[in-house]
């Protein structure tokens, strides 16, 4: 049996079954789920931290969380899995135009943040929807930020932590994966519109199955 790592950024998007109050690292043995879990709090940076301190001990990371969705063809709920990633905010405001840092790094300097594409993925035969994400240190919440992002980034989905598990992982050559079920549309910020239950719910669910799928490989 693999060794396999989940990785959420919040307790929020685990399942109550599955928590264990007050941990944030701890060994899940039931409910079909053979991993241990890795609670890294929100956010690229701490999720990079936590996961590099352990990521040697293990065969297989998968980063699972929830996501805002750029698109209704993703209903509330449907859980993807996530092919590529970037690190979407981070550059200049160059005069009211955003630049991608890595657009202006100088060549002995690039380490490529805006296109982090899993090779794994094409590895394995998994019956989910396969999506573009971006991970962003601020959340989209106003028609301002979402119009700039949409221009910018052809993407489905936006979360927190994915493209930093991505990193991570390349950089140290450790295969891994990334499910997210969408909780809410990118839209101005309404909680009320939200389905995080539904979301988790399902996104559990499928974790289950890729478990069982990768320790059957």
């Amino acid at each position: 049996m693999k060794k396999i790592l989940i990785v959420v950024a919040t307790d929020i998007e685990i399942l109550p079954n599955f928590r264990q109050a007050d941990k944030e690292f701890y060994s899940l043995e039931q409910y079909g789920i053979h991993a241990d879990i890795l609670i890294t709090g929100p956010g690229a940076v701490p999720t990079a931290f936590a996961l590099s301190r352990v990521v040697d001990s293990y065969n297989v990371i998968i980063n699972a969380g929830i996501a805002g969705s750029f698109t209704e063809q993703l209903p509330l709920g449907s859980v993807v899995l996530v092919d590529s990633d970037s690190f979407a905010d981070y550059g200049v405001d160059d005069s009211s135009t955003f630049r991608h840092i890595d657009t202006i790094l100088p060549l002995y300097l690039k380490s490529s943040l805006s296109v982090l594409a899993n090779p794994y993925n094409l590895k394995v035969n998994i019956e989910l929807a396969r999506v573009r994400g971006i991970t962003v240190s601020t959340v989209s919440g106003s028609d301002e930020r979402i119009a700039v992002v949409k221009r910018s980034w052809d993407a489905q989905i936006e979360t927190m932590e994915s493209a930093a598990v991505f990193y991570v992982c390349l950089k140290l050559e450790k295969p891994f994966f990334c499910l997210r079920a969408v909780s809410n549309y990118v839209e101005p910020r309404n909680r009320k519109n939200w389905q995080i239950d539904l979301a988790v719910q399902n996104l559990w669910h499928e974790l289950v199955s890729m478990v069982n799928y990768i320790n059957a490989l």
